[in-house]
């Protein structure tokens, strides 16, 4: 009878004898698949949009203390002529009422006195005509560029 150990011991004898035949056959077949392989290596190409994109890490809410553009309303411009640039804005968050007789009264709200190229939340100054106020709104990192009018008096009959 034959102990584990003797068949084990004929088994990886026969093994031994025949593993150089294996691996003579087996390396032909692995070089003639190698020499038909050829390595590929292929980069990822990004490609980013042309405009500018705000930075994800800044925080949504920045320093821009202040009214928003939605809030705001012109209620007076004091207008120079000889000097535009000395010419200055004056926006509410209250804005004005008309009662039914024509005559405006002030809505209470704070009000702010600006010049050209100064900012108020997210509001820039950029120019001050007659009766309207041309702004630049920065939202979300772009910028939009609207105007401020003054409400002169209620249109239409009621």
């Amino acid at each position: 009878m034959r102990t584990p150990q003797a068949v084990a011991s004929v088994t990886l004898g026969v093994a031994i004898l025949l593993a150089p035949a294996f691996v003579e056959g087996q390396s032909e077949e692995q070089s003639a698949t190698a020499a038909e392989t050829e390595l590929v290596f292929e980069r990822e190409i990004f490609q980013y949009p042309e405009f500018t994109r705000r930075n994800p890490f800044i925080p949504l809410d920045t320093d821009d203390t202040g009214p928003r553009f939605d809030q705001l309303s012109l209620i007076g411009v004091m207008y120079s002529a000889d000097d535009p640039a000395s010419s200055v804005a004056v926006v509410s968050t209250g804005g004005v009422a008309f009662a039914d007789d024509g005559t405006m009264s002030a809505v209470a709200g704070e009000a702010f006195y600006l010049k050209v190229g100064q900012r108020l939340g997210n509001v820039t100054v950029v120019q001050i005509l007659r009766e309207q106020v041309i702004v630049d709104v920065e939202e979300f990192g772009l910028k939009d560029r609207k105007t401020l009018e003054i409400i002169q008096s209620r249109q239409g009959g009621t």
